[in-house]
C-alpha cells in the first residue's frame, strides 16, 4: 500500500504561475476600496481602517510586530459592522466601553432619506465588504482564464506534482482560489459531481485520496442565481458567475456577526466563515486527512490561518511517531537561519509544526545555515528531532530535488537532503 502525502498550498506556491502575492492583493484592495468610495460617495472605510491598524501596529514597545494585510482589514470590517449594529443586536462592548458612541475617527453619513437610520453604518460597511470580495474573485478568475500551462514555471510546477504523485497517494488542500493545482492534477476529485453539484457524502465517505479541495473557495465556484445560497462548481471560467448576493443580505454566525454570502472565504473570523457548505465539510475532512497522512508537504504558506495551524499542531504535538513535514518556501537574500529568526512566519511555523528554531541545521553540518546559500546549493534546513525540513528555493523549483524529497518524505534519513552542490 502506497503512503499518503497531504499537501497544503498557500499563495506563495502559485506566484510563479502568474497569481498575485499577498502584498500585490493588498495594493489592489486599497485601490478597489477607493473605487467603491468614489462610486458610492462615502468614506473609504477599508482605507480608513488600514490607516488606523497601521498606526496601532506602530505603537507599543519595539520588537517584532504583526504584519498587516488585506485579510486583517476585511476581518476588522466585519467586526466594525457588528460594533455599529444598534442595540440590542450589536456588540455589547460598545455600551461598556464608550456608552454606545461610534468610533471617533470614522464618519458615517446617513445613507437614506430618513433622519433616523440606525443601521446606516452597518449597511455601508457591508456594502463595501461585498464589493471588495466580488472584485477579488473576479480578478482571480480573470487571471486563471489566462493561466499559462506550457511555460517554464508551469513545467516545474507540474513536474513536482508528477514526481510526488508517482511516489505517493496525494491529497491537496489548496488555500488559494486559483486553478494552478488542478492544472497539475487534472481529474482530481474536487468534492463536486460532474454536473457541478456539491457532494458532502462524497467527501465524508471517501477513503481514496487523489483530491484537490479548495478550502477557502475557488474561481470555479458560483452561487445558483443572484440570491441563491447553494454553491456549485462551474468549469467554464468564461461563463456567467454569481459571486455574491445582489443587495445587502447576510448570514449571521457566532455572536450575531453577519457575513456576506459569497463564493469564497477571506478575512478574519474564518471559523465562522467555514460554517457553511462546502467549506464546513472540507474543513472537517482536513482534520481526518491530517491524522491519516504519512507525510505532509506545505508549499508557499504564510502560517497565518489559525484553523490550519491548529489542525497541524494537534496532530504533530500528539503522541506517536512524528511525521516528516517538508516546507517549500522562497528565501530572500537577507533571510536569517531559523535559529536566529523571530519574525511571525518563523514563530507560527514552529508553533504549528511543534518544532524549535534552535534545532534547524543543514544535514551533516553543525552551524546554522544561511537560507540564500542553501537555496543556491539546492540544500535544506532540517530539524532532525522534529522531522521538519525547509526548502528555500521556491515551490516549483523543488522539482529539481525530488531525488532527495521523495525518499525523505518516505521516511529515509536526513542525509538524502544534503546539498546538490558542494559548499564553496
Amino acid at each position: 500500500m502506497r503512503k499518503k502525502l497531504l499537501m497544503i498550498l498557500g499563495a506563495g506556491s502559485s506566484i510563479a504561475r502568474g497569481m498575485p502575492s499577498v502584498p500585490a492583493l493588498d495594493q489592489l484592495m486599497r485601490q478597489w476600496g477607493q473605487d467603491w468610495a468614489s462610486l458610492r460617495g462615502f468614506l473609504d472605510y477599508y482605507g480608513a481602517l488600514a490607516h488606523e491598524i497601521e498606526t496601532y501596529y506602530r505603537s507599543g514597545p519595539s520588537g517584532p510586530r504583526p504584519s498587516l494585510n488585506f485579510e486583517k482589514i476585511l476581518g476588522e470590517m466585519v467586526a466594525l459592522s457588528h460594533w455599529m449594529t444598534p442595540a440590542p443586536w450589536g456588540d455589547t462592548l460598545r455600551q461598556t466601553s464608550c456608552n454606545g458612541a461610534p468610533p471617533p475617527n470614522l464618519h458615517f453619513p446617513n445613507p437614506s432619506f430618513s433622519d433616523y437610520a440606525p443601521y446606516g453604518p452597518t449597511v455601508m460597511l457591508n456594502d463595501q465588504l461585498q464589493y471588495l470580495l466580488t472584485a477579488l474573485v473576479e480578478h482571480m478568475r480573470s487571471l486563471c482564464q489566462n493561466l499559462n500551462l506550457t511555460n517554464h514555471a508551469a513545467s516545474q510546477y507540474h513536474a513536482l506534482f508528477d514526481g510526488l504523485r508517482e511516489a505517493f497517494d496525494i491529497g491537496v488542500y489548496n488555500l488559494n482560489y486559483d486553478t494552478a493545482a488542478l492544472s497539475a492534477y487534472p481529474g482530481a476529485y474536487t468534492g463536486f459531481s460532474a454536473d457541478g453539484r456539491f457532494e458532502p457524502s462524497g467527501i465524508h465517505d471517501r477513503n481514496e485520496w487523489g483530491f484537490v479541495y479548495h478550502l477557502h473557495g475557488s474561481v470555479n465556484h458560483s452561487l445558483v442565481g443572484e440570491f441563491g445560497n447553494e454553491i456549485r462548481w462551474q468549469k467554464d471560467l468564461a461563463g456567467t458567475f454569481f459571486d455574491g448576493h445582489q443587495g445587502l443580505s447576510g448570514d449571521k454566525r457566532s455572536e450575531g456577526r453577519s457575513f456576506p454570502k459569497t463564493t469564497l472565504i477571506a478575512g478574519g473570523f474564518k471559523l465562522d466563515q467555514l460554517l457553511v457548505e462546502p467549506f464546513h465539510s472540507l474543513h472537517a475532512a482536513l482534520m481526518r486527512h491530517v491524522y491519516g497522512a504519512d507525510a505532509i508537504l506545505i508549499g508557499g504558506y504564510g502560517f497565518t490561518d489559525v484553523h490550519i495551524n491548529r489542525a497541524l499542531r494537534n496532530r504533530l504535538a500528539g503522541p506517536g511517531q512524528k511525521l516528516p513535514v517538508l516546507v517549500l518556501d522562497r528565501a530572500g537574500d537577507r533571510a536569517d537561519p531559523m535559529a536566529f529568526r523571530y519574525d511571525p512566519w518563523a514563530f507560527e511555523l514552529c508553533g504549528a509544526l511543534h518544532a524549535s528554531g534552535s534545532y534547524f541545521f543543514e544535514p551533516c553540518h553543525t552551524s546554522p545555515p544561511i537560507p540564500s546559500e542553501l537555496a543556491a546549493r539546492r540544500a535544506f534546513e532540517v530539524s532532525t528531532p522534529h522531522r521538519v525540513a525547509i526548502w528555500y528555493g521556491g515551490f516549483g523549483e523543488a522539482a529539481t530535488r525530488l531525488d532527495g524529497i521523495v525518499p525523505w518524505l518516505d521516511g529515509q534519513a536526513d542525509e538524502v537532503l544534503t546539498s546538490a552542490f558542494p559548499a564553496i
